[in-house]
């Protein structure tokens, strides 16, 4: 596992534009995987909050714990569908504020990791 990289997967959660809590869930936890078996360590808000019925915490406590997770990680790989989510929208331009390398595949994510 690498120990210098630390990847913050950003999408939808929220179940919208015809697409269940449960689909988003499975496409983070889809990239986590593939990034656990490729050795990159990763964060994966889906897999927390995925279950939004099971807690009691406000959008933007989610959100301030983003930020955080956000600001440290070497980069920031954005889901597909990322430009239907809020969240996704702000955590993006966060990531932007603190110069946070932000890809939109896989690949680009990979060629990113492998320049560094």
């Amino acid at each position: 596992m690498r120990a210098d990289v630390f990847v913050y997967i950003s999408g939808p959660i929220t179940a919208k534009h015809g697409y269940l809590v449960e689909e988003n869930v499975a496409v983070g936890l889809k990239m986590f995987l593939d990034l656990t078996a490729l050795g990159i360590p990763a964060y994966c808000p889906q897999m927390i909050a995925g279950f939004p019925s099971a807690f009691n915490i406000a959008w933007e406590q989610w959100m301030d714990l983003d930020y955080i997770m956000i600001s440290k990680s070497t980069h920031v790989l954005m889901l597909p569908r990322w430009r239907d989510s809020r969240g996704a929208m702000e955590e993006r331009i966060f990531a932007d504020t603190q110069n946070i390398r932000v890809c939109e595949s896989l690949p680009e994510l990979l060629d990113a990791i492998n320049e560094a």
